[in-house]
C-alpha cells in the first residue's frame, strides 16, 4: 500500500508537470503566432487524443462492474447489456431530441467532472455546491470568454443554431466568485492546479483548454486512481500491457466509426469528427457516471 501511495504522489507530480507544460506551450503559440492553431489542427488534434487518452479511461468500468457484480455468473453479459443499451437510448434522444440532450450532456458533465475533482473524499461527504461550481470549469468559463467559439461547436453537433444573448458583466463576478469560494472550500494546496486550468479556459480556444482538461487533467488523474488506489486493472494483465489493449480498442472502435460515418454521412469531416466525440462521450458518460455513483455508495455502505 506504501508503494502504491508512493506511486501516486509519483505520477500526479508527472501528470501536473505535463499539463503545465502542454498549458504553457499552447498558451505561447497564441501569444506569439495563433495561427498556427488552425481550425483543423485543433480538431485533428481532439480526435487523436480523446481517442488515444480520453475514452479509454473508461475501460475501467468494467473492472468495477466486476468487483459490484462478481457474485452472478453471468454478470459481463447483463452489464454490458445494460451500459451499452443505457448508451443507445440516449443516442436516440440526441438524434431525436438534439438540444435537450446537449443541455442533460452539459449537465451531467459538470457533476461527473466535479465529483472526480473531489474524489479525495468520500462520496457522501461531498458538498454539491463545490461538485457543481468546480465541476463547471469546463463549461462555464469556456461559454463566458469564447462564447461565439462555443456556440459555433455547439451548433455542429446539434445540427441547427442556437440563439444566445451577451454575457452581462456581473455574471462574471459572481461566477468567480462563486468558483474562488469553492475552491478555498476544496483546500488552497489542492486549488493550485486549478489557476492553469482557469486560464487555460480563459485564454485558449475552447477546443484546447477542453483537450487540456479532459485528457491531460481529467482521464490522466483517472487512470492514476484506477490503477494505483483502486487496482482496477484486471489481473491477468500487466499494467502496460491493459493499457495497450484499451487504447488499441479505442482507436480500432474509433476508425471503424469515422470510416462509416465518413462513407454514409453527409457531413465534412472536421463535422464529423467533433460529432463522434462530443456524442460519443455524451452516451458513454451517463452510464459511466451511475456505475462510478453506485460504486462510491457501496464502498461507503461495505
Amino acid at each position: 500500500m506504501q508503494s502504491n501511495l508512493l506511486l501516486i504522489e509519483k505520477y500526479n507530480r508527472l501528470q501536473l508537470s505535463l499539463l503545465i507544460i502542454l498549458s504553457l506551450l499552447f498558451i505561447g503559440i497564441i501569444l506569439v503566432n495563433p495561427s498556427i492553431l488552425t481550425y483543423y489542427f485543433q480538431y485533428y488534434l481532439l480526435l487523436i487524443t480523446v481517442t488515444i487518452i480520453g475514452i479509454p479511461h473508461g475501460f475501467f468500468d468494467y473492472s468495477v462492474a466486476e468487483r459490484l457484480f462478481k457474485n452472478n455468473i453471468n454478470w459481463i453479459y447483463y452489464f454490458t447489456f445494460g451500459y451499452v443499451s443505457l448508451s443507445l437510448i440516449y443516442l436516440f434522444l440526441w438524434i431525436h431530441y438534439p438540444l435537450a440532450s446537449l443541455i442533460f450532456f452539459l449537465m451531467i458533465s459538470i457533476f461527473h467532472f466535479g465529483i472526480e475533482e473531489l474524489n479525495h473524499i468520500e462520496y457522501k461527504d461531498m458538498s454539491f455546491y463545490q461538485i457543481f461550481i468546480i465541476g463547471s470549469m469546463p463549461v462555464a468559463l469556456p461559454i463566458l470568454f469564447h462564447s461565439s467559439d462555443v456556440f459555433y461547436i455547439f451548433n455542429q453537433i446539434i445540427g441547427f443554431d442556437i440563439n444566445y444573448a451577451d454575457i452581462n458583466t456581473y455574471m462574471y463576478y459572481l461566477y468567480f466568485s462563486l468558483l474562488f469560494i469553492a475552491l478555498y472550500l476544496n483546500g488552497i494546496k489542492r486549488s493550485w492546479v486549478y489557476l492553469i486550468l482557469i486560464l487555460n479556459f480563459i485564454v485558449l480556444p475552447p477546443l484546447l483548454s477542453f483537450i487540456l482538461y479532459f485528457c491531460f487533467h481529467h482521464s490522466i488523474r483517472h487512470y492514476i486512481h484506477s490503477i494505483y488506489h483502486d487496482n482496477l486493472v484486471p489481473k491477468k494483465y500487466e499494467t502496460k500491457q491493459y493499457l495497450k489493449t484499451i487504447i488499441m480498442t479505442s482507436v480500432f472502435f474509433s476508425i471503424i466509426v469515422l470510416i462509416s460515418l465518413q462513407a454514409y454521412g453527409q457531413y465534412s469531416f472536421d463535422v464529423i469528427i467533433v460529432k463522434y466525440i462530443f456524442i460519443l462521450l455524451a452516451c458513454l458518460t451517463l452510464p459511466h457516471l451511475m456505475l462510478n455513483i453506485y460504486y462510491d455508495t457501496r464502498k461507503i455502505n461495505s
